[in-house]
């Protein structure tokens, strides 16, 4: 069973059928140049590409007008306002903890037979991962310290969504459960001077310029650095960092800081 921006594709009219198609891997391109009168081939990578999906589904009903109501719901629910096929965010009932954002990809054609319609959904996903969110794998309960527990026994911190910056130095940390380095965005909105943002894991250094009750988003799926609105060219290194898998440690740094600081990213999965 499928789950469409938090719909289950019974709640369409329609039962799922057996049979469907869920690559457990996306569609990947080799990068590789033959060279005269060297054996072999160089290679120089793989670069990953879309996922395609197909889930038959039937729907169980005699009259013909009824069906088409129903074919024509389903339609509107994939396209959007300019007749677009608009991005859907799609969770399996076996994998409940992480989705795709898809798009239907070709023509769909039912079966008319007559007492059922039968078609298959054809999805992409153009991006080839699935994701879960930053707090999927949070503890289910919040562990305080001094409660006589045992140090280094696994217990972890929920993921911050967010904390408040006033000191010169801040540590800050992450727990990235899955084995793919993955790009985010902070947001800083306040004040502070001559910032810069190090990964402890690897020690790159961000610097960035200062805001006065301002907005700074470092966006490092873009790799641009904005501040209050407009993307800058100058004041920053531009030496952007992933969250690499496992615990991640950041240090904040900067001059008589007053800012909330607003972390935004997925897990990310093969």
């Amino acid at each position: 069973m499928i789950i469409l921006d938090g719909k289950n594709i019974s709640e369409f009219g329609f039962e799922m059928e057996p049979g469907h198609e869920d690559p457990i891997t996306p569609n990947m391109e080799r990068k590789t140049l033959a060279i005269p009168g060297r054996p072999g081939i160089w290679d120089f990578g793989t670069e990953i590409r879309e996922k395609a999906f197909s889930f038959p589904i039937k729907i169980m009903d005699r009259f013909h007008d009824r069906m088409q109501q129903v074919y024509n719901e389903l339609v509107a629910f994939l396209f959007d306002a300019y007749g677009q096929p608009r991005e859907i965010k799609m969770v399996r009932e076996y994998e409940p903890d992480k989705f795709y954002m898809v798009k239907v990809v070709q023509q769909m054609i039912p079966e008319r037979p007559s007492e059922d319609g039968t078609l298959n959904l054809p999805f992409i996903a153009n991006g080839g991962y699935k994701f879960a969110t930053a707090n999927q794998y949070d503890p289910k309960e919040n562990y305080l310290y001094d409660q006589d527990y045992q140090y280094d026994t696994g217990l972890m911190y929920a993921n911050p969504k967010y904390f408040q910056w006033i000191y010169d130095r801040h540590y800050s940390g992450i727990n990235n459960y899955s084995s793919l380095n993955t790009d985010f965005i902070i947001e800083i909105v306040g004040t502070i001077t001559d910032p810069s943002i190090t990964n402890l894991n690897t020690n790159q250094k961000l610097t960035l310029p200062s805001i006065s009750n301002g907005k700074l988003v470092i966006d490092g799926k873009r790799f641009v650095v904005i501040k209050n609105g407009q993307d800058i060219l100058d004041g920053s290194n531009y030496n952007f960092f992933y969250i690499q898998p496992g615990e991640v440690g950041f240090l904040f740094e900067g001059e008589k800081p007053n800012a909330t600081v607003t972390y935004r990213w997925l897990h990310k999965f093969m």
